[in-house]
Formats: C-alpha cells, structure tokens, sequence
C-alpha cells in the first residue's frame, strides 16, 4: 500500500495580503499550482535535426473553484475579498498548503506574492452557483519545510 500520498481535500489555497495571515479560500472545490520555465531555443545546424533548449524565466500562478456566497464570511477569503484584490489593483500572498501537515512528515507548502488576475461567477439552472480566481505569481516561488 502506497503511503505519503494525499488526498486532494486536504490540499488548500490560503490567501493573505503583506499585513495578515494567509486564510483559505471559503467552499473550494479545486486547486491548482502551475509552475513552468520559458524555452529558450539554442537549435544550431550542427544540432543534427533535433531542438536544443535551456530553461529560461520561470514563473507560477494558481487557480482555484468554489462554490458562490454572496456575502463576506469571517477567517476565510470570498469573492467578496478577491473582487476588492482585483479591483484595488492589489498583490495578495498565497500558500499552497496540505491540511493538517507537520514537519514530521517531511511536509513542504509552497508560497509567493500573486495578483488576481481573472475571477468569475457563473450559475447554471437548479445548479450550485460557483467562482473562479486566477492568481498569477510575482516573484519567485518558495518551498519551504512544514512546521
């Protein structure tokens, strides 16, 4: 039986701002990180017909889905708090979190300063209305070591 694996529940998006704790986003229901490095095309004709690359800028964003409040609900973030990052033109800090992770574990979190840079309502007949956020990262990306 494969251990250390995790259960996508427990991985979390937490977002914060530079003077507060980072919180998690209220009703996820999906998260992602993206990290990826530009190509940089070093092909010569001595190359022998294959591409030849080095990694470039590296740069992140993450997104992520939740199901629509439409009111501000204390200790968590609402479309309500990323409408204001987004409109006032506001980086926020994000962590990319496991719930309930110790160091013990050799758990890491991975965290940055991102802005909003799209978020969306949308709602289908007799369905959950949900949201999206869009964060793209300014800056580098670090890992560190769970406490």
């Amino acid at each position: 039986m494969a251990t250390g694996l995790i259960n996508g529940t427990d991985l979390l998006i937490k977002i914060g701002s530079s003077t507060s704790n980072e919180v998690i986003v209220a009703y996820a229901t999906s998260c992602t990180l993206d990290i990826s490095a530009d190509e940089i095309d070093q092909t010569s004709k001595d190359a022998g017909g294959w591409k030849s690359i080095i990694s470039g800028l590296r740069s992140w964003s993450a997104t992520c889905d939740a199901l629509y409040k439409n009111e501000v609900q204390a200790s968590t973030n609402t479309f309500q708090d990323f409408w204001g990052n987004i409109n006032t033109r506001t980086a926020v800090q994000i962590e990319l979190t496991i719930a309930s992770a110790s160091g013990g574990d050799g758990n890491v979190y991975y965290s940055g300063e991102a802005f909003v840079t799209s978020l969306s309502v949308s709602g289908g007949t007799e369905d959950q209305s949900t949201y999206s956020i869009s964060l793209a990262g300014s800056g580098a990306l670090s890992q560190t070591a769970a406490a």
